[in-house]
């Protein structure tokens, strides 16, 4: 092996650390390694010696550097390499003139180095604004490499390239994989170009069909339904919203819901979410509110029953046990009833009687200055919740469970013949309530999470700052809480429905 392939191993061995002697072997074997390599050496040779003139004071330094230099070997190992004096002999041998070294003959760094850097940006959203830095891999992080351009081949990408930031910023506007060319070099050699893949993932929202249900069906239910009512004494807005699982195929909202507020001052709110599997569950939530609330209203309005208000005023213990005896009364009545009905529209229409099933949860309430009271009763998964910004939570509905996981329990026969039945009855009267809710699961369940967090206070004051703008600033507070329940929420997409008295 001759004297000036022995530098350019030492060379190569020092620009690509860890390279096998095969390897620098192959690479000193092609003469446009060698050539670019013979620049190179004569280059810094030339650039070590300006600068100990300079050092020295023979000279200016302006005067010297206007020389191109492609720098493959980094000048710190360069100027260790030149305390080889056999080297040095060998360097100043080589006759190369700078003066052949242009831009249009500048080496090509990848094929020179054998290094080829990896270009990478996070993925886009459409419609979302985007600004991130073009992120470089596989490189040599001690090797300067410059971006000069980007290119974007496609108009509607609505992204640009700041040359000052060096990073790419914009609103994509169509989803969709994308190629972007990548104008790069390392200074000393010839501009590159690579091109890269960017990915645009279409808005989530912008994938859920709406498609009307069937307006012929003999059960036909709108998507939307809602109610304001307000009194001197209480303010109440009742929504529910077919939710996207349902419109994405065309199918019914099974959710429904009852309010009424009496003249006597009472108030009755009932909320059902038709079970999903079943078929004529939509028809089973209306007859439930339906026959529960207009049963509830029927006790309510009876001259026999006027001294319930006298009793809830009073509210010592004789009147706790009186009011509590008359609400488990007619909540089991309000039950059997509405079980009753489900039979009968399941027997007139020769289906199952589980097609029917729904959940359901009833509340009575009655709001005495700063007192408040209230009944409830319930079957099923959803919540019903007493809530004061001074006071604790008060949550009023069992969480029921099914034998498996997701699964809940549905108003039936079964559910009369508990031992504990009364338990679903809860009974109370606090001061300083601000808001009282009931929900069905389609809004418990992305505000909530798991049934324990129906406990947690903080969560409630999440939900009620995020109502509060609703409630508080609309002309139809129902209206605006149609608006609010688009809200999205990874997985959830049941139907919702929401009452709320303040």
């Amino acid at each position: 092996m001759s004297k000036t392939d022995e530098i350019y191993q030492q060379i190569i061995a020092i620009i690509i650390t860890g390279i096998s002697q095969d390897k620098i072997a192959q690479l000193i074997q092609q003469e446009s390694v060698k050539n670019s390599l013979d620049k190179t050496i004569k280059l810094i040779t030339n650039i070590h010696q300006q600068l100990e003139q300079t050092i020295d004071g023979y000279g200016e330094s302006n005067d010297y550097f206007s020389v191109s230099l492609p720098f493959a070997v980094p000048i710190t190992h360069w100027l260790e390499y030149k305390t080889n004096s056999s080297i040095v002999s060998a360097i100043d041998s080589m006759t190369i003139s700078e003066k052949n070294i242009n831009q249009s003959n500048l080496p090509i760094f990848t094929q020179l180095m054998g290094y080829t850097p990896q270009f990478c940006l996070p993925n886009l959203k459409v419609a979302e604004s985007y600004s991130a830095a073009i992120e470089v891999k596989s490189f040599p992080a001690d090797i300067n490499l410059i971006i000069e351009q980007v290119l974007f081949n496609h108009t509607d990408l609505n992204l640009d390239y700041n040359n000052t930031t060096k990073t790419i910023a914009g609103t994509p506007q169509r989803a969709g994989t994308y190629t972007l060319q990548i104008k790069w070099r390392v200074e000393g050699y010839a501009t590159e170009s690579t091109e890269i893949e960017v990915i645009v993932n279409p808005d989530p929202n912008s994938l859920w069909k709406d498609i009307p249900a069937d307006e012929k069906d003999p059960y036909f239910k709108p998507s939307l339904a809602n109610q304001y009512i307000e009194s001197t004494e209480i303010k109440i807005a009742a929504a529910s919203r077919r939710g996207r699982s349902h419109a994405h195929v065309g199918s019914f909202r099974d959710d429904d819901f009852f309010v009424e507020h009496l003249a006597n001052g009472w108030n009755i709110t009932i909320v059902a979410d038709g079970a999903g599997s079943a078929s004529n569950s939509r028809k089973g939530s209306k007859l439930a509110v339906t026959t529960i609330g207009e049963y509830l209203k029927h006790q309510l309005l009876d001259t026999e029953n006027q001294s319930l208000v006298n009793l809830v005023t009073q509210w010592d213990h004789i009147a706790t046990q009186q009011v509590g005896l008359q609400f488990k009364n007619w909540f089991r009545d309000a039950a059997v009833l509405a079980i009753k009905q489900l039979e009968v529209e399941a027997d007139k229409t020769n289906h199952a009687f589980k097609t029917y099933s729904t959940t359901v949860l009833a509340a009575v309430t009655l709001k005495l200055g700063n007192d408040f009271f209230a009944a409830t009763f319930s079957v099923g998964d959803g919540a019903i919740a007493a809530f004061s910004y001074k006071d604790n939570l008060r949550l009023l509905s069992v969480a029921d469970s099914g034998e498996f996981a997701g699964q809940t329990r549905f108003l039936d026969n079964t559910i009369m013949r508990e031992l504990d039945f009364y338990n679903r009855i809860r009974i109370g009267k606090w001061q300083d309530i601000d808001y009282f809710f009931l929900m069905t699961d389609g809004i418990s369940d992305p505000k909530f999470e798991t049934d324990f967090q129906l406990n947690n206070k903080d969560k409630w004051y999440q939900l009620t700052n995020e109502l509060t703008p609703y409630l508080e600033t609309a002309t139809d507070p129902s209206k605006a809480l149609l608006d609010w329940m688009t809200f999205a929420s990874p997985g959830n997409h049941d139907d919702r429905t929401l009452i709320v008295l303040w």
